[in-house]
């Protein structure tokens, strides 16, 4: 099993103990299911923004939502590499 230290100031460490205590479990307990719950959510939260983005996919039918054209390399300016 893989192990994480965690660097935590006294304030913290005398809050997390007594969070882990009326939890009925061990800090490094306490703090794994902290996180695990934090990564689950923020997975969830990417699946649903990736669902709802593939559902607005192709919604828009306005004729003026084109794509601008694309400017031809010539008309750009010179670019100087020499000043390195």
């Amino acid at each position: 099993m893989a192990q994480i230290s965690l660097y935590v100031d006294d304030a913290m460490i005398v809050r997390l103990n007594a969070v882990a205590k009326a939890h009925n479990c061990s800090i490094s307990k306490y703090v794994a299911a902290v996180v695990s719950e934090s990564l689950s959510r923020e997975d969830s939260e990417k699946i649903m923004k990736l669902q709802l983005l593939t559902e607005l996919q192709g919604s828009i039918s306005d004729t003026t939502f084109v794509a601008p054209l694309d400017i031809p390399w010539e008309s750009e300016l010179p670019r100087r590499f020499d000043l390195l």
